[in-house]
């Protein structure tokens, strides 16, 4: 494989493209101008779960396995997994893919967390460091108000 590169701007010449996807939303996301493109509307924030941390990691766990399954493959097939949340130590990421057989490398690039992995992604299956790789990103709302603005009304405490 041959990387090309002009100034800051890479080409790859092994034809890595994208595959397939998956996407779980929140019930506002479902009121929304793009409601009907998500694979699953969550109305239940907690998700069944005791915390929203847990739930986001079950959201990541639920939407990989859309991706998975409309590429017709399953996680033994894939090689790499580059994932991330908005939480400490990538915690959502973390627990949502530690029972899974491929390798897995935590990303924090807050926003760009989902550009940053599709390129690192990108650079590894033209690399021939693996054959499939998969890219998982999160942003819960409640995870992410309590890690950085904690209000009362989300049940964190102030110090």
């Amino acid at each position: 494989m041959e990387m090309h590169r002009t100034g800051r701007t890479v080409s790859f010449s092994g034809g890595v493209s994208v595959l397939s996807w998956g996407s779980i939303g929140g019930k506002l996301e479902g009121q929304g101008p793009l409601g009907s493109y998500f694979d699953e509307i969550e109305k239940d924030s907690f998700c069944g779960q005791a915390s929203w941390e847990k739930a986001e990691s079950i959201f990541q766990q639920r939407a990989l396995g859309y991706a998975l399954e409309r590429g017709g493959m399953g996680p033994e097939d894939v090689d790499l997994v580059l994932a991330g949340d908005l939480l400490n130590q990538c915690a959502a990421s973390n627990f949502a893919l530690r029972n899974q057989p491929f390798s897995v490398a935590g990303l924090y690039a807050a926003c760009a967390t989902m550009g940053e992995g599709l390129a690192l992604a990108s650079m590894t299956l033209d690399g021939v460091f693996g054959e499939w790789a998969a890219v998982v990103v999160s942003s819960h709302f409640c995870t992410a108000e309590r890690q950085y603005r904690t209000p009362l009304e989300y049940g964190g405490q102030r110090t």
